[in-house]
Parts: C-alpha cells; sequence; structure tokens
C-alpha cells in the first residue's frame, strides 16, 4: 500500500492537484482496503458509523468545504497510523478566506459562494482576493439603507440563487399576537417586486 500512501500524502501536503488525486482514488480499489481499517475507531468524530473510505468517496473534491474535509480525513487517518505528513494549509486557508470576508449580517450558503461569489482564478494574493471577494459580496447583497441587525444566525432570503433587496426591518415590541419581542425583516424581489418576509423573536 506504499504506493497509495503516497498519493494520499501528495494531495494532503497539495503536491498534486485536486483533480489529479479524485482519479487515482477512485480508479484504485486498494484505496478502499486502506482507509476501510477497522482497528481505527471512528466513534465520537464526523465519521462515526462509516469509513474513512466511505466520507472521502462522498464528499465534493471541486468544493473548499470539501477539500479541507478530505484533508482533515486523511490526516486523522495518518495520525492513527503513526505515519508523518507536511502542513499545508492552503485549503484552510481557502475556508478561512470566504470566513474572513463575508459580512456578519450574511451567512450564505457554501455551495452559493463558490458558485456567485469566489472569482474563478484563486491564484492571486490573499489581500487581493479578500477585496475581490468582499466587492462581490457587496455587489449582490444589496439594502436600501443598511444591513439586517438579526437578532438570531442572518437568515437573508435567496431566491433562485438571487439574494434578495433587503428594505429594512420594523420592531416587534409589546404585541399582543407575539409573546416574545423580536423584528421583521423585509425583502423584496427586484423581478417581480414581490415582497417576503422573516420573522425573528428573541
Amino acid at each position: 500500500m506504499e504506493n497509495e500512501i503516497k498519493i494520499l500524502k501528495d494531495f494532503i501536503e497539495g503536491i498534486i492537484s485536486s483533480e489529479d488525486f479524485e482519479r487515482q482514488f477512485f480508479e484504485n480499489s486498494n484505496f478502499e482496503e486502506l482507509l476501510s481499517d477497522k482497528t481505527i475507531s471512528l466513534q465520537g468524530t464526523y465519521m462515526a458509523n462509516s469509513t474513512i473510505y466511505l466520507y472521502l468517496a462522498e464528499q465534493k473534491i471541486n468544493s473548499i468545504s470539501g477539500r479541507l474535509n478530505m484533508q482533515g480525513a486523511i490526516q486523522f487517518f495518518f495520525t492513527k497510523k503513526g505515519i508523518s505528513f507536511k502542513s499545508y494549509s492552503k485549503y484552510s486557508d481557502d475556508y478561512g478566506l470566504i470566513l474572513d470576508s463575508q459580512p456578519k449580517y450574511i451567512d450564505a450558503d457554501l455551495d452559493f459562494i463558490e458558485r456567485y461569489i469566489l472569482p474563478s482564478e484563486m491564484k492571486k494574493s490573499n489581500a487581493e482576493l479578500k477585496k475581490e471577494v468582499k466587492e462581490r459580496f457587496l455587489e449582490l447583497f444589496r439594502y436600501q439603507i443598511k444591513p439586517p441587525k438579526w437578532i438570531q444566525n442572518p437568515n437573508w432570503i435567496i431566491k433562485n440563487n438571487k439574494p434578495l433587496f433587503f428594505l429594512g426591518q420594523f420592531e416587534i415590541k409589546n404585541c399582543d399576537i407575539f409573546h416574545d419581542d423580536g423584528a421583521v425583516y423585509l425583502f423584496v424581489d427586484e423581478e417581480t417586486c414581490e415582497i417576503e418576509t422573516v420573522k425573528q423573536l428573541y
């Protein structure tokens, strides 16, 4: 299994591309045997009731979260088997870029961010990427005067892969209809002019 271990190591250390790793991973049946090691306990991990092989096979390697998850699972396997590896931060840096660039009032799905926010070319400086991503967020998530001040987690409405325009929010206070105070957030579909709302209570 030396060849398979080398391929795994090359991927998590950034030596081979995601595409090359994916091709070799699915074409080589030895990976299933290697990564289904029953001597490694997965209880208490995000891979419990599965195998490392199945977990890897289910990930989307062409996504930032998929690559990061796969790297973490392989590093877990190497640690349990006593196999040394070098730390490669590109996968976590890409994920961190999203977390750092996304405004606090937005919590968009990672798939949406990768499809509509991130630039197609990621081989720029971190400062350039962060600036470009922040500008793209502001371009897509538009508002009338100021962004929503969420009571709970951000819940900006996205329809047909397009964020609705935020009109504003109205306070709910001492209302006989609701047991708790809160706010109603108004969004409008710019194409149909239909208004949609989000209600959050304390």
